[in-house]
C-alpha cells in the first residue's frame, strides 16, 4: 500500500512544479454532433461500436470530441448515449433486459449488479490489445475482483469539499484547512448562513449517506460501514456513529444553513448544486467533479479534504477509481471495444481532450503530457489529491451489492428524523435493523461458501 501511495505523490509533485496554459476546449453540445459518424478518415469497412456513459455536460462534450477522434483516425464509427446517473442506470438496466446492451459502457462501484454482464479483461491485456504497462499494478488492482480485471480506471479521485473562497472572506472567517473537525464544520456552516444568509453546506441525498461510512471510519476503532472485501456484512458495533451523524445533519437543516431533503432532491448533477449559483458556500463531490463545478460557476472554487472527528485523528477518505469503461460480455465487437479502450486509457491526444475530467489518469505518460496544459481547476485537482493521498488509502472500486438499496434507506431515515417523525436513537437502530435484513436477503439468495457467486 505505501509504495502506491509514494508513487503517486511523487508523479503529482512533478505536476505541481509545472506551468499551466489554458486548454483548448470544442462548444459541441448534446444535440449537435459535428462529424462524428459521418467522417469515415478514409477508413475502409468501417465498424460501429455502441457506447454509453453519465456525467455532466462538461463529460459528455469532451467524450464526444475523443469519440470524433477517433472516428477520423481509425474510421470506426460510434453510437453514443450519455445521461445523468439516474437515468443513465434506468436505460442500461433496460437495454440489458431486452438483450440489447451497448458494447462499452461506463460503470463505478455498482458494477457488482452486473457482473454477468461484462467482459473479463485479462485476455485482452495478455495479448497486448490493451496495454498496462504504463502504470502502477496497484491501479489496475481497484478495477479487478479477485484476479479477474473488470475495466481499467479512466481516473482516480477522492471525495472532498468544494467551496467558494470569495464567500469565506465576505462572511469574514478563514477558510478551512486540512486538520477541521465536524464540530468546527458545524459552527462554520451556521456562521455562514447567519452572515450570508445561505446555505453554508450543500449536497445530495446520495452523498449524505456516502459522508456518513467516511464518518465511521474517522473512529480509531478500526471499524468501517461494511466489512471488506464483499460488503456484505455492516462493520460498525456503535450506533452513536449514525446518531451524532443524523443530529449534526438535523441541526442545520433546521437553522437553514443546510438544504431540506426537497431542496437536495432537486439537485440533480453537479452543475445544479446551489454552490454554483452562489446559494451555498461548501458543497461535497468528487474531485474528478470539479472541473464541471468550477465551469458551471465560472468562478474560482478551491478543495479539501473532508472534517474529520478529531483534529489530528483518522481521515478515513480513500482515492479510488472514479469510473471505468467496461466492454459487455454480450457484445459481438469485443476485440474492436478493447482497442478503443486501450486507445482511451493511453493515447495522449485523447487524454488532452478529455484533460482528467474523470479523476486523474492512472498511465504515467499521460500525466506527464498533461502537466504542462492544466487549467487552474485541473491543479487545484491535482495539488488536492497530492495532498490527501499521504493519509488517503487505495481502495477498491467494490461497492456492497445492495449499496443502493441501503443508502436508500438511509435517505428515508434521515428524512425521518429532520421531519421530527422519529428520533436519533431510533433512526439509528432502523438503520441498522433494515441493512441487515437487506443483506441477509441477498446472501441468502446469492452466496455460496462466503462468496458471491
Amino acid at each position: 500500500m505505501k509504495y502506491r501511495i509514494c508513487f503517486f505523490i511523487t508523479i503529482f509533485v512533478v505536476f505541481l512544479s509545472l506551468a499551466s496554459c489554458s486548454m483548448l476546449q470544442g462548444e459541441m453540445g448534446q444535440e449537435s454532433l459535428p462529424g462524428l459518424g459521418n467522417d469515415s478518415g478514409g477508413g475502409v469497412g468501417k465498424k460501429s461500436l455502441s457506447i454509453m456513459w453519465w456525467g455532466s455536460q462538461t463529460r459528455h462534450e469532451r467524450t464526444l470530441a475523443v469519440l470524433e477522434l477517433y472516428t477520423k483516425e481509425r474510421g470506426v464509427e460510434f453510437e453514443p448515449e450519455f445521461y445523468g446517473f439516474d437515468d443513465y442506470i434506468s436505460k442500461l438496466n433496460t437495454l440489458i433486459a431486452a438483450n440489447d446492451p451497448p458494447d462499452l459502457m461506463q460503470m463505478g462501484g455498482n458494477f457488482t449488479t452486473y457482473i454477468d454482464h461484462i467482459e473479463v479483461l485479462n485476455e485482452y491485456i495478455e495479448n497486448g490489445i490493451i496495454d498496462t504497462s504504463d502504470t502502477d499494478p496497484g491501479f489496475i488492482d481497484i478495477t479487478s475482483l479477485e484476479g479477474k480485471i473488470i475495466g481499467i480506471s479512466s481516473g482516480t479521485n477522492c471525495s472532498a469539499v468544494a467551496y467558494d473562497p470569495a464567500l469565506f472572506k465576505k462572511a469574514s472567517l478563514p477558510e478551512p484547512d486540512g486538520s477541521w473537525t465536524w464540530a468546527e464544520f458545524e459552527a462554520i456552516c451556521l456562521s455562514l448562513h447567519r452572515r450570508l444568509g445561505i446555505f453554508g453546506f450543500s449536497q445530495t441525498e446520495n452523498s449524505e449517506f456516502e459522508i456518513l461510512t467516511f464518518y465511521i471510519q474517522q473512529y480509531e476503532t478500526g471499524e468501517s460501514f461494511f466489512k471488506e472485501p464483499y460488503r456484505l456484512d455492516l462493520n460498525y458495533s456503535d450506533d452513536s456513529y449514525v446518531v451524532e451523524y443524523l443530529k449534526m445533519l438535523n441541526n442545520l437543516t433546521k437553522e437553514g444553513a443546510y438544504p431540506s431533503p426537497s431542496q437536495m432532491s432537486e439537485i440533480k448533477d453537479v452543475e445544479l448544486d446551489p454552490l454554483v449559483r452562489g446559494e451555498a458556500v461548501m458543497s461535497s463531490l468528487y474531485s474528478n467533479q470539479f472541473v464541471a463545478v468550477t465551469n458551471a460557476a465560472e468562478r474560482s472554487l478551491k478543495l479539501v479534504n473532508m472534517p474529520r472527528v478529531k483534529k489530528d485523528g483518522l481521515l478515513g477518505q480513500t482515492l479510488l477509481s472514479s469510473q471505468m469503461f467496461c466492454i459487455c460480455a454480450a457484445s459481438e465487437q469485443k476485440q474492436d471495444a478493447a482497442q478503443f479502450l486501450n486507445y482511451f486509457v493511453n493515447d495522449i491526444a485523447a487524454n488532452q481532450i478529455l484533460q482528467g475530467e474523470r479523476g486523474v489518469p492512472i498511465m504515467k505518460s499521460i500525466r506527464e503530457a498533461m502537466a504542462t496544459n492544466l487549467t487552474p481547476a485541473e491543479q487545484e485537482i491535482y495539488r488536492y489529491v497530492n495532498n490527501i493521498s499521504r493519509e488517503a488509502s487505495l481502495s477498491n472500486l467494490l461497492n456492497a451489492p445492495v449499496q443502493t438499496e441501503i443508502r436508500d434507506i438511509f435517505i428515508q431515515i434521515s428524512e425521518e428524523v429532520k421531519f421530527g417523525r422519529t428520533s436519533l436513537k431510533d433512526a439509528a437502530q432502523k438503520l441498522r435493523t433494515q441493512s441487515n435484513d437487506v443483506l441477509a436477503r441477498y446472501k441468502k439468495a446469492n452466496m455460496t461458501d462466503e462468496k458471491p457467486d
